[in-house]
């Protein structure tokens, strides 16, 4: 008969670091296939926008499980809740106007884990991991925002 043994955190860390990148390359992709369009008819900036409110909801949404743990959860459920429906408010936009919020709204989310004392329960790994992926995010939206703005 096989036990079943609960993963650790070192072995729950990699498969969350692998997850998180594989999260990124559509990101990445979007941004490269905007700059360089390569298939007739796709429009990857669009799809870049629809990822983002997409991938801001989830992270979003990833708060739920820490602000129902606590005596007073209405800043933090607030605060988790309206970071999507702004992403999605935000579409109605224009284009750049649309990537400038999305760019803040993933910017507000990683303050707002720091300012709710979220990053405290994070493993410091994890913790990283968000850093990084953040940061690449935020550098795409900014890119496409250059983009947009140089072409205008």
């Amino acid at each position: 008969m096989m036990s079943h043994v609960p993963p650790t955190t070192s072995t729950k860390m990699p498969v969350l670091h692998v997850l998180g990148y594989l999260g990124l390359v559509p990101f990445v992709l979007l941004t490269l296939f905007t700059f360089f369009p390569m298939i007739p008819g796709w429009d990857a900036l669009q799809l870049f926008q629809r990822y983002s409110a997409i991938i801001l909801g989830f992270m979003a949404g990833v708060l739920w499980p820490v602000w129902s743990q606590r005596l007073s959860v209405w800043p933090l459920a607030l605060f988790a809740v309206s970071l999507p429906v702004l992403s999605f408010l935000a579409g109605l936009l224009p284009t750049s106007a649309t990537l400038l919020v999305e760019l803040l709204l993933f910017v507000l989310l990683r303050v707002g884990e720091r300012w709710f004392e979220i990053d405290d329960q994070y493993h410091p790994a994890y913790l990283q991991l968000r850093k990084q992926l953040t940061t690449v995010v935020v550098a795409c939206h900014a890119a496409l925002i250059l983009k947009l703005t140089l072409l205008a």
